[in-house]
């Protein structure tokens, strides 16, 4: 059924105004068919594929592989990319601190479409490996990167998520994001990759949102044996990157010498 809309503002175009409608109606990585997005945005099917059309010529839109549904195309991922290019060129010195001083992978992640986006990675010169690389996408509630960005993220976000789990996984993972809050970062212990355990920590923006996170990752025993000494070097590193970004103070929800008390027991635990 078409919804009628009407506007105030003669200078919206409308059919930029129903294009981003529906790019705005996907969910996460999902695909939909033509009827579920003519539902979704409210447009009448001829109208709809139009603007599909039109949206896949440009690469903001793809046919999914049976050619009959859609997702979200990998123009949206360069755009998100480019977006966050001044955090990235922020953190690639502080980065390569953390890569020398521990000697394992180093990930640069944000969120995007509800998942966790790689922007950037250094690999551990030692010969364990993991499976992400730059442009890997992984979930939030098993990531260490993907919880440090929700504990301090907009509190609806982190209820939809939260609502996408079954209930045990819930109460667990509401528990651990205010234990993230407490100490300043997270962490994945074989969640999301067995074998693989990570620390990872919030960077935040001048309007002190939690728009991405950096983590150390590496195989368990020995991620395990150093974990407070990596989390509290990532509570500090990350603490340096959201200065340059504009963050003043210490992490939301805790007093500047709150997250330097922290920082100093953790390091000498």
């Amino acid at each position: 059924m078409k919804v009628k809309r009407s506007t105030s503002d003669r200078y919206v175009v409308e059919a930029v105004d129903r294009a981003l409608d529906l790019l705005e109606v996907f969910r996460d990585s999902e695909d939909l068919s033509l009827n579920e997005l003519c539902k979704r945005a409210g447009q009448n099917k001829s109208r709809t594929f139009r603007l599909l059309h039109t949206l896949a010529r440009r690469g903001y839109v793809e046919r999914a592989a049976d050619g009959q549904r859609f997702k979200l195309g990998l123009k949206l991922f360069e755009h998100a990319t480019h977006f966050r290019r001044d955090v990235k060129q922020i953190a690639q010195p502080f980065m390569r601190q953390l890569h020398r001083q521990f000697n394992e992978t180093i990930n640069l992640a944000v969120i995007h479409n509800g998942e966790v986006l790689y922007i950037d990675l250094l690999e551990s010169s030692r010969t364990f490996r993991m499976s992400a690389m730059i442009g890997s996408r992984m979930p939030v509630a098993s990531t260490s990167l993907g919880k440090a960005m929700m504990s301090y993220g907009p509190e609806n976000e982190r209820e939809s998520l939260l609502r996408q789990l079954p209930s045990p996984q819930a109460r667990r993972l509401r528990q651990e994001l205010e234990t993230v809050r407490q100490r300043g970062y997270a962490l994945d212990r074989e969640e999301n990759e067995p074998g693989v355990a990570c620390v990872g920590a919030p960077i935040f923006d001048g309007r002190g949102g939690a728009v991405a996170a950096m983590s150390v990752s590496g195989p368990v025993a020995r991620m395990v044996k150093q974990e407070k000494q990596i989390g509290a070097t990532l509570v500090e590193i990350c603490g340096e990157i959201s200065r340059y970004m504009g963050f003043v103070g210490g992490l939301p929800g805790r007093s500047s010498n709150e997250a330097k008390a922290f920082v100093r027991a953790s390091g000498s635990a």
